[in-house]
Order: C-alpha cells, then sequence, then structure tokens
C-alpha cells in the first residue's frame, strides 16, 4: 500500500530553481544540412524541429527532464518532514504523491500534473543508500519557437545519499509522448514520442544543479501527412546549466538556460 503523504496540489514557479531567471536558449552550432522544407513544410519534420523539440523536452524552463529530476530530489529532501532527508522514509515501503506544478521564465511558460511513487532502498541497516521514483502524468508548455502538449513517463534511480557526497548520482528513463506545434523555420504540427536515458548524472547537493553527466536521446515523430522522421542525438552536461546536443548527422546545438 503507498502512504500518501504529500498535499494533492501544489503550485510552485521554481524561481529557485532556474537560478538568474535567464530565458532557455538553443544555439544551432554547426552548418545546417541545407533542408529548408520548400514544397511542404507541413508535411515534414526538419533535425532543427527536433532537436528544438529534444531541447525543451530537457529544460527545467520548459518543466522538461531536468526540472523533474529536481522535483524527485525535492521529494528526498524537503517533503517529508523532520530533518529533510531521506532518512525520514522507511526502508522499503511504497510512497506515492500526486500535485501540479507551473513555471515561466521569459518568454517560456509550462504546466504539469505529476503521479508518483517512490520507494527508498536501504543497504546495511536503516541508512538509505538508493531511491527509485516511478512517475506519470501529462505536460504543456510553451515557447518561443515551438509548443507542446503531452504525456510524461519516467524511471528514476539517485544514488549518493549519504551527507558524504557533495553531488547525487541520477539515472534515468524519461519520455514524453504528445503534439508540438513548431514556428522553428515555418509553422508546422506534428506528433513525436521523445526519450531520454541518462548515464550518471551529477547533480550537485547544494544548488541542484547538474554538474555533468550524459543522456542519449531519440525522437520519432509523424507529420501531418503521416510521414515519419526519425532523429536521435546526444546530451552532454556541462556545468553551469549549459550542456550540449550533437545530433546523429553531426550537427551541434548549444543549450543554455
Amino acid at each position: 500500500m503507498k502512504n500518501l503523504i504529500l498535499p494533492k496540489t501544489k503550485f510552485n514557479t521554481k524561481n529557485l530553481i532556474v537560478l538568474g531567471a535567464a530565458a532557455f536558449t538553443l544555439t544551432f552550432a554547426s552548418c545546417s544540412n541545407g533542408d529548408d522544407g520548400v514544397g511542404e513544410p507541413e508535411a515534414t519534420i526538419t533535425e532543427e524541429e527536433a532537436a528544438e523539440a529534444i531541447a525543451m523536452s530537457v529544460s527545467p524552463d520548459s518543466g522538461g527532464m531536468v526540472e523533474i529530476t529536481q522535483e524527485a530530489i525535492y521529494t528526498l529532501e524537503e517533503d517529508n518532514s523532520t530533518s529533510g532527508k531521506a532518512e525520514d522514509y522507511e526502508c522499503g515501503v511504497e510512497y506515492g504523491s500526486s500535485y501540479n506544478i507551473s513555471g515561466q521564465s521569459g518568454s517560456i511558460s509550462y504546466d504539469a500534473s505529476l503521479i508518483w511513487s517512490w520507494m527508498v532502498q536501504c543497504g546495511t541497516g536503516i541508512i538509505p543508500s538508493a531511491a527509485d521514483f516511478e512517475l506519470d502524468g501529462t505536460s504543456t508548455y510553451d515557447g518561443p519557437r515551438i509548443s507542446s502538449e503531452a504525456s510524461t513517463s519516467a524511471t528514476i534511480n539517485i544514488t549518493n545519499l549519504d551527507d558524504a557526497s557533495n553531488s547525487y548520482l541520477v539515472n534515468e528513463t524519461f519520455s514524453i509522448s504528445g503534439t508540438q506545434e513548431s514556428n522553428v523555420s515555418t509553422i508546422n504540427s506534428f506528433t513525436s514520442t521523445i526519450e531520454f536515458t541518462t548515464t550518471n548524472l551529477a547533480i550537485l547537493k547544494s544548488n541542484y544543479n547538474i554538474a555533468s553527466g550524459t543522456v542519449y536521446a531519440s525522437f520519432v515523430g509523424k507529420a501531418t501527412n503521416g510521414n515519419s522522421y526519425n532523429f536521435s542525438g546526444t546530451l552532454e552536461f556541462t556545468g553551469n546549466q549549459t550542456a550540449t546536443l550533437t545530433m546523429g548527422s553531426g550537427n551541434t546545438y548549444n543549450l543554455a538556460w
């Protein structure tokens, strides 16, 4: 049985997450493939559109993977009580919670409804060694170049819970599937499923920023005429709220928020 310990609704602008309140930006840093979508732009999905969708699905400014991962950490630290640490949870017991979050940074806004379940695992005795989270939810975001309505899911494993470590180590899978309206080059709409698989994200306990780590991203989209487009890429987090997205084509995009 799940232990429901958190309030059913929670509205949070997350000003503390996005330090400096800088607007999220994505900068293309190499030559494009020259595809301008001339002819039938509404029936295609370009790499740049896929890269924009991937970037927005990661950014905390749009309630993406970074924000969701931080929410899991906040649950461990803040939402259960007296000491604000994972030790407050009983080992091997499944907990659950549901709440809403929303935020705005510059020209980007988002809303999300999250349903969580989680369990703290202990090594020797009652000292927590890891926490495992499962998420199902829905989300919307609106940005200057793309907007989205989607369902989200995630499986998140967090280790380095002890005080001796200055960062958490996170490995997770994150998926967002829905409809996007794009204004990247021309007005366009499409559906997509974006999946992330992370490898050893180091998240600083002092400010919750990602110091390092790798994310593999896959994008499967369908244009309005039914044609499918597949893209993939790798994100490298480089600290200071920045990352580099390298697409399968070799094109590189710089992310910052």
